[in-house]
């Protein structure tokens, strides 16, 4: 390898430090290595920038707009409701009816648009059935993944995979080439969450089904000690026993203090971390004369408990809960946090937000209105009764209808003049034209850091190709497969995959390994002996991306469906293992044996 081709690699392994880290947002990622590129000479300006003109940047683009008139109007609450008519409350049946529902509309429209309006209905039916969420928000969201692979607009991977293709010389993914293989996969994946996600999956309850009585959880709140507290003067020791909660820690002059307590006396000003459940704690308010870290005052009598996630990638993230404003914004106050499953050991005022994190809030019904319409949050709990623009909703199915249709006529060669991303633009302009999404909403509904991400992505699998960087890859790979035939190429290439999905975004993944597989292919047709189709071998090569990419299952980090439903199935990462590892293993299994039947090698 030359120098240039080294210093790609090493821009390669850099990213996906970053990526595992966490230690740069994505749009940061994007934008760097644009610069890198055109700085050390290795892409000129206009083959860096070529990403921004890529079709599948501008289509992905187009669909969030797309999805977000949809879930404005509640045009596709319907089918969730369908969930509830069909599965007579058995859980199975639930399942069942839960991924075959999200999948098949998933596999025309992006799915995160499709987990966002599923969730609410289905914490609303977990209470009425009694059915855990946690039973059910996995394989929602394993759901609508496997969906997506059932079309080329299915999923931003494969739209991913195919502009990737495209930039480096190859013809695009047809809109109904993973089909074949992808509705049976969809299948399988759904049947065997219906028979093994009760046996799998933990039965565990979220903040707002425990304010309803349906669980016994704690969760951790941050109180302070007010001036006419009774409990100003009492030890620590003696002061929370009758309350029925627990002192994690006091904070006084910036000074934690830990248990065991001893004789330590409480004062006026002291910041008290407590741990109960949440009818313990409404009421310590106004009982024992505490009040929120900002000083606001509530009253649960007249506002109602209720919970927001925050979205994967939220303006928000990175910012302490005690800096982010929610009364003023919305008029709703942080009563608690939960992540991961478990207490947080720190001030909670002081915790920086991440992706999935629950927040328990107190509000009126205009915050929530104000909640269920926001980028940065997403409401669990009566989003549907929030819905605005609702006369607008068969308008907004119109729009999708005839952008669906657009892609089927395109795809069998009936509308030339209308390519794919031109037919998704001309939906996006719909849905603002006709008035079921403001202009400004439709700008926020786009997810700009995975945009420029994905064009910075785009410029570095430019350069692996130009600078030899991706057959130093693809070199490694087939040497090591190559005695063991094409199969067991592919099989390896979806196995690359599905292991960089457990630490990274699929995004990512597409982007970087399409290369490495258009190269693995033209190193394979250029040995002597090759018998085999050229073509055939390519569409096998970046098809196995194409799947493989999807099948991130088994970490919540992988797919930001999985991250949406961290919180409200109040998961930890061993829930994601216990379902996700065994059905990716199906799912590379059939890829692997059904890719070479797809393509006819």
């Amino acid at each position: 390898m030359g120098f240039d081709a080294v210093l790609v690699v090493a821009l390669t392994f850099l990213v996906l430090v970053l990526l595992v880290l966490e230690k740069a947002s994505l749009d940061a990622i994007g934008l760097l290595l644009m610069v890198a590129l055109v700085a050390t000479g290795v892409l000129d300006l206009s083959e860096a920038l070529h990403g921004f003109a890529n079709y599948a940047v501008i289509t992905i683009a187009a669909l969030y707009v797309i999805g977000e008139g949809l879930n404005r109007t509640g045009a596709i609450e319907f089918l969730a409701r369908m969930v509830l008519r069909t599965s007579g409350g058995a859980e199975g049946r639930m399942v069942l009816m839960v991924g075959l529902i999200a999948a098949v509309v998933s596999s025309v429209l992006n799915n995160t648009g499709v987990v966002v309006v599923f969730i609410p209905v289905l914490l609303g039916l977990s209470r009425k059935t009694g059915v855990a969420p946690s039973r059910l928000m996995i394989p929602l969201s394993f759901a609508s993944i496997l969906g997506g692979m059932c079309t080329l607009v299915g999923t931003s991977t494969n739209l991913l995979v195919s502009g990737a293709a495209e930039n480096l010389g190859q013809e695009p993914l047809r809109m109904f080439e993973m089909t074949p293989l992808g509705v049976p996969l969809a299948l399988v994946g759904i049947l065997f969450m219906a028979l093994f996600s009760r046996r799998l999956l933990p039965r565990r309850h979220s903040l707002s089904a425990m304010v309803g009585g349906a669980g016994a959880r704690e969760y951790v709140t941050e109180l302070v000690i007010g001036p006419t507290s009774p409990l100003v003067g009492k030890t620590y020791r003696e002061a929370f026993v009758d309350a029925g909660v627990e002192v994690l820690f006091f904070v006084r002059e910036e000074r934690m203090h830990w248990p065991p307590f001893h004789q330590e006396a409480i004062a006026e000003g002291d910041v008290v971390m407590l741990r109960g459940k949440v009818d313990q704690l409404a009421d310590l308010q106004s009982r024992l004369g505490l009040k929120m870290v900002n000083g606001i005052s509530f009253d649960p009598k007249s506002m109602e408990f209720f919970e927001v996630a925050v979205a994967p990638h939220s303006s928000q993230i990175g910012r302490r809960l005690g800096d982010l404003h929610l009364w003023r914004d919305y008029g709703a106050v942080i009563v608690a946090v939960l992540r991961d499953g478990q207490h947080i050991r720190e001030r909670a005022s002081l915790l920086e937000l991440r992706p999935g994190d629950l927040l328990l809030v107190c509000g009126d019904e205009t915050a929530q209105a104000k909640f269920s319409v926001s980028s940065d949050y997403f409401l669990l709990r009566g989003a549907q009764e929030h819905v605005v623009l609702r006369d607008h909703a068969r308008r907004a199915l119109g729009v999708a209808g005839l952008v669906v249709g657009l892609f089927l006529l395109t795809a069998v060669g009936g509308v030339k003049a209308v390519p794919l991303p031109m037919a998704a633009v001309l939906g996006a302009v719909l849905m603002v034209s006709l008035g079921c999404l403001p202009a400004r909403r439709a700008y926020r509904a786009i997810d700009w850091p995975i945009l420029l991400f994905v064009v910075g992505t785009l410029a570095l699998g430019k350069a692996m190709g130009k600078t030899g960087a991706a057959a130093f890859f693809a070199k490694g790979l087939v040497g090591w497969l190559d005695p063991f035939g094409p199969a067991a190429v592919i099989a390896g290439l979806v196995m690359l995959c599905v292991i960089f999905n457990a630490v990274i975004s699929h995004s990512a993944v597409a982007v970087l390994l399409t290369p490495i597989a258009i190269e693995a292919a033209g190193q394979m047709t250029a040995e002597p002996g090759f018998a085999g189709n050229p073509d055939r071998l390519m569409r096998a090569f970046l098809l196995a991306i194409a799947f493989g990419g999807s099948i991130c299952f088994a970490t919540p980090i992988g797919h930001q469906t999985n991250l949406m439903v961290y919180g409200p199935g109040g998961y930890r990462y061993s829930d994601y293992l216990r379902l996700g590892i065994p059905l990716s293993l199906i799912a590379w299994v059939l890829v692997s044996v059904g890719l070479p039947w797809l393509v006819g090698l």
